[in-house]
């Protein structure tokens, strides 16, 4: 489909952001002028509490123009990747902040090296630095770890060589890589990354088995060379660590979100003392299935027969404003809202960028690429990017900018509670008991694939990082055994782990992602908490959701949680979402 060809209501309106392209030049240009406006308090930040002031809202004003500027250009590059004249605009807009960042980077460590006891002093004089304590105290953490503005100017310069390790995977896995074709009715079938799950769902068992070998033979071929990017990942990563006076490299990664290891080391050991969940549901699946041994490409096969009703976007977003309704009517209102006021760009269209996401900054509305198809998994990812954006819709209504956004460490909360309030509707309007035992699967299956899969990886990027601090080699082998064993314990006795599962490491991007996995599990976890919290109807427990939705970076990200009731340090937190999987697949079980 052509996208002139979509019914305007159903794309986004990123017109309201700027009117024309000829208005994004202009305001770049003016971008550019701030920045040389920001670049002349060099040497005099500290001066006084105005000049302390007149910097920070100087960046600020930068940096809104130049986020509006991004937003603006990557949704329009993304309507239509093949568009030349968007390509060049997002390229344009890149390269500009990446110059601003470098040409700014002067701003913390100047506020740093020098006696911060001035900061304190600014604050009192003037009233309004005061919004910026919180501001201050996060910048201030990062002072010993903080080097000379020549220092941290190399490491910038570094940081775009340490970035060839992804960009190679990515073009590795991406466009170089190719997979032998599976055959199934005397007939060719071309195995894809893209199509790979869909034909791991067939119901011929021989043509499972040969597309998953094709498929990990072509990871097995190239397994030293991704063993070597990786190593080179995880080497950069670690040379920053020890350069930015960090112990460690997870230290260094969790730091940025004032997240202690302690939160890491607590999912892992949780996980692993409620293994008996996961296990049972691969025995479940090993019965329901019938086969002697289960095989890696029996784990797509679906459980119960399949959810086939389709919806159009109308009865989607009706079925998700119902589903919310326990949030409250303000949320359900603001929600509709961006629903008429055209947030979503619904249609796949030629040359669209694929899968979904949202964006959008301080000073635009959330924007939601979808490319829906009516089914079932279309609905839960509306409901999931609608969360991201609501969460962001109430940050930036209630923080000043400087607080206007939330940490990853928060980031997949709103957004998986808004998928679990759907699933609990779905299943209470479920038609029949197949519907429900479908719905129930639906829920262990992203519970083992967020919170069980994610912790696993988790793991293995630790015993990774670990090698490499310790200056051990990192070899194909070695990171097979290490992957091997994993798959053994998270699945256990009753699935066969074979050589090519034990290669999948290579074919995981997330590996370059920088100890980022272990936070889709405790986002999940949490998303579990709340979402009990909310059905409950506890007014208390919703206005604190709420709270958490609205506190934006106003306070570091596990006292936001605390403040919402939720104590992310506590095993006990990952505990009571694993005891309600364990309800959860009781029932399924007995569906079943």
């Amino acid at each position: 489909m052509q996208r002139n060809e979509i019914d305007e209501k159903l794309k986004w309106n990123v017109e309201k952001i700027y009117a024309t392209d000829d208005k994004f030049y202009s305001e770049l240009d003016k971008l550019k002028d701030l920045v040389e406006k920001v670049s002349s308090h060099k040497g005099h930040i500290l001066d006084s509490a105005d000049s302390l002031y007149d910097t920070l809202k100087d960046l600020e004003e930068a940096m809104r123009k130049a986020h509006k500027l991004m937003v603006y250009s990557h949704l329009r590059n993304d309507e239509d990747t093949r568009e030349s004249k968007y390509q060049e605009m997002n390229a344009v807009a890149s390269n500009v902040l990446s110059n601003m960042s470098k040409d700014l980077s002067f701003i913390d460590p100047e506020i740093l090296s020098n006696d911060t006891s001035l900061i304190d002093k600014y604050i009192e004089e003037k009233d309004e630095l005061k919004i910026y304590r919180q501001f201050f105290d996060n910048m201030l953490r990062f002072k010993e770890h903080t080097l000379s503005e020549q220092e941290e100017r190399i490491i910038a310069s570094y940081n775009k060589l340490s970035e060839n390790p992804v960009n190679t995977y990515m073009l590795f896995s991406n466009a170089d890589i190719s997979y032998k074709p599976a055959h199934k009715d005397g007939e060719e079938v071309k195995i894809t990354d893209a199509n790979f799950t869909d034909l791991e769902e067939d119901d011929n068992r021989e043509f499972r088995k040969e597309v998953y070998e094709n498929y990990y033979s072509s990871y097995k071929q190239f397994e030293n060379t991704a063993a070597s990017l990786l190593d080179g990942e995880v080497k950069s990563n670690v040379i920053r660590a020890n350069l930015k006076k960090f112990s460690s490299a997870r230290e260094m990664s969790l730091f940025e979100n004032n997240i202690s290891e302690e939160v890491y080391d607590n999912l892992i050991k949780v996980i692993n003392d409620n293994m008996d969940i996961m296990h049972d549901y691969t025995t479940l699946r090993k019965k329901v299935l019938g086969v002697d041994e289960l095989h890696f490409y029996d784990v797509y096969m679906p459980l119960v027969k399949s959810f086939d009703k389709k919806f159009i976007f109308d009865e989607a977003k009706e079925i998700i404003l119902n589903a919310i309704k326990p949030l409250g009517k303000e949320y359900v209102e603001i929600a509709r809202n961006g629903f008429e006021d055209r947030w979503f760009d619904v249609c796949a269209n030629d040359g669209k960028r694929s899968g979904a996401y949202s964006s959008g900054c301080y000073d635009t509305d959330p924007y939601i690429l979808l490319n829906f198809t009516g089914g079932l998994d279309s609905i839960f990812t509306i409901v999931h990017e609608l969360g991201h954006s609501m969460h962001s819709y109430f940050t930036r209504k209630n923080q000043p900018f400087v607080y206007g956004s939330y940490s990853i460490f928060l980031a997949e909360i709103a957004s998986t509670t808004n998928e679990l309030l759907l699933l609990d509707y779905m299943i209470k309007n479920a038609k029949d008991e197949s519907e429900k035992a479908y719905l129930l699967n639906y829920y262990m299956h992203s519970f083992k694939s967020t919170v069980y899969r994610q912790t696993m990886f988790a793991e293995f990027e630790h015993e990774v990082n670990k090698l490499v601090e310790a200056d051990k080699a990192v070899s194909a082998n070695i990171l097979d055994k290490i992957y091997h064993d994993l798959n053994e314990k998270y699945f256990g006795k009753d699935m066969i782990v074979d050589d090519y599962i034990s290669v999948e490491w290579a074919r995981i991007p997330h590996f370059y992602m920088f100890y980022y996995v272990y936070q889709y599990a405790t986002g999940f976890c949490a998303a579990v908490a709340f979402s009990q919290k909310i059905l409950s109807g506890n007014q208390e427990d919703i206005d604190k959701y709420l709270g958490f939705l609205k506190a934006g970076e106003s306070d570091y990200a596990l006292n936001v949680l605390k403040k919402a009731g939720l104590d992310m340090a506590d095993p006990n937190s990952i505990q009571k979402a694993l005891d309600v999987a364990r309800e959860k697949m009781n029932e399924l079980k007995e569906k079943l």
